[in-house]
């Protein structure tokens, strides 16, 4: 039964949790039948060529939620089905997803595509299927320069793309440099680097010092590697709270310029950092077209559409191909660009983001005697280093308060990682004083 668990390095699902979610609907189903002993830590590991410390947050999931009870030099075992009832009806509404940046869909309701819909046809008619002439691309394109003016970025009509699927668009990047070898932050977002080295690309994480790129690191790898591309993220969005220095982001410049690679500069999260200081990006300094800026629109203020707007620099944007074709969603994206429901929704949760950080941040800081904590600039997250109380006794306080954080192992290709990560992008009003009561709790925990 456990050969049909599918885990997938390329959703930016934290690998733990899907393995719980697996699990899980195992036992709901039956297929796992009450009072089962779940495979060993070692063997499941093995099974499903995975780490350890996943099979181990996953199994501390499932009990948290009543399904699994764990007995010492035993193992762990499926609950009786009374326990699970009685978790399904009383907990399972409550558990707090602290482990994405994807926000509450509540800011997206479906009445907002059908007043953009109606909006469209009633203008348009028939024509809102169409576009012939290239027209609405063009207006599209204009609109979307518009939204990276917003976000500090200056560019034209013909540098900007704006791909539905970004790893497509990704792959036909990538065809301009010959080099099969990119860099990465040590603590990123796995989801591109895992299906870029699925596909054969060779990935080389990049120390953080404390003004970003560890740049001694990088002209090391230059000396030895043929390196096409650097994928950074300049602001405090990186795992770390690192914001790059004005010195460092010069510098690697210079080197992209010197060494013929190109910088992919990830800017999604701009809107969500609370200090002025670092906000230049390196678009804006380039001069020698070596930067890629990007934006995953749609997974901050679009989730049901999956675009990303992208702004090439003048050197590129005659390489990489431009679909003319332009169909209804991208008609809805210009609408919804336009209207003043994106103002409205950017602006709360902005605002409703940074009372959550102002809060989180307190109450963290009440805990500063037992762990380190980074993004403290602003941010959609913090970034937590445990260091006077155990990793298990600190991932246990979230987990008896029905809230899911990340492991630090789901951000770097590194075996081992003491690091987690707690998004704030899932905090309403409801949860928000419950994530509260969770950290006053873990202030009072003891050192080691």
């Amino acid at each position: 039964m456990f050969c049909t668990i599918h885990l997938s390095k390329s959703d930016p699902t934290p690998l733990y949790i899907q393995l719980a979610s697996e699990l899980a609907h195992l036992i709901k189903i039956g297929e796992i039948p009450e009072r089962t002993k779940l495979p060993t830590i070692r063997t499941l590991s093995r099974k499903l060529k995975i780490n350890r410390d996943t099979v181990v947050n996953a199994y501390k999931v499932l009990e948290n939620q009543g399904l699994v009870v764990a007995h010492v030099g035993s193992g762990t075992y499926v609950s009786p089905l009374t326990s699970q009832k009685d978790y399904e009806s009383e907990t399972n509404l409550q558990t707090i997803s602290c482990s994405t940046l994807s926000f509450n869909k509540d800011y997206f309701p479906t009445s907002l595509i059908t007043q953009l819909t109606e909006q469209i046809i009633a203008l348009e008619g028939w024509g809102a299927f169409s576009d012939p002439l290239y027209r609405e691309r063009n207006l599209l394109r204009q609109s979307i320069c518009q939204f990276f003016k917003s976000v500090g970025i200056m560019t034209t009509p013909a540098q900007i793309r704006f791909p539905k699927d970004f790893c497509t668009f990704l792959l036909e990047l990538l065809k301009v440099h010959p080099s099969s070898t990119i860099c990465v932050e040590a603590y990123h977002d796995l989801t591109y680097s895992s299906f870029l080295r699925s596909l054969g690309f060779k990935i080389i994480e990049i120390p953080l010092t404390d003004d970003g790129l560890d740049l001694t690191y990088l002209e090391k790898q230059l000396q030895t590697e043929h390196i096409g591309f650097i994928w950074v993220s300049s602001y405090v969005q990186n795992p770390t709270g690192i914001s790059y220095s004005p010195e460092c982001k010069n510098r690697l410049i210079e080197l992209a310029h010197l060494h013929h690679f190109y910088i992919i500069e990830d800017g999604t999260l701009s809107d969500f950092t609370y200090s002025h200081e670092c906000l230049k990006p390196l678009y804006t300094l380039d001069s020698h077209g070596q930067v890629i800026y990007l934006h995953h629109f749609s997974k901050l203020y679009l989730p049901p559409l999956q675009y990303t707007f992208i702004a090439l620099p003048n050197s590129l944007h005659k390489k990489i191909n431009d679909p003319v074709a332009c169909t209804f969603n991208e008609r809805l994206l210009h609408f919804y660009l336009e209207s003043d429901a994106l103002g409205s929704i950017r602006q709360e949760i902005i605002e409703k983001s940074y009372l959550a950080y102002l809060k989180v941040y307190e109450a963290l800081s009440a805990a500063s005697h037992l762990l380190e904590i980074y993004s403290h600039k602003g941010s959609l997250f913090f970034w937590i280093k445990p260091t006077k109380i155990s990793s298990e006794a600190f991932y246990d306080c979230f987990l008896r308060h029905h809230i899911i954080i990340s492991p630090g192992e789901v951000f770097t290709l590194k075996s081992k990682c003491t690091y987690f990560r707690l998004s704030l992008a899932h905090l309403d009003d409801h949860t928000l004083p419950l994530m509260i009561d969770c950290l006053k709790e873990l202030s009072t925990l003891e050192m080691n």
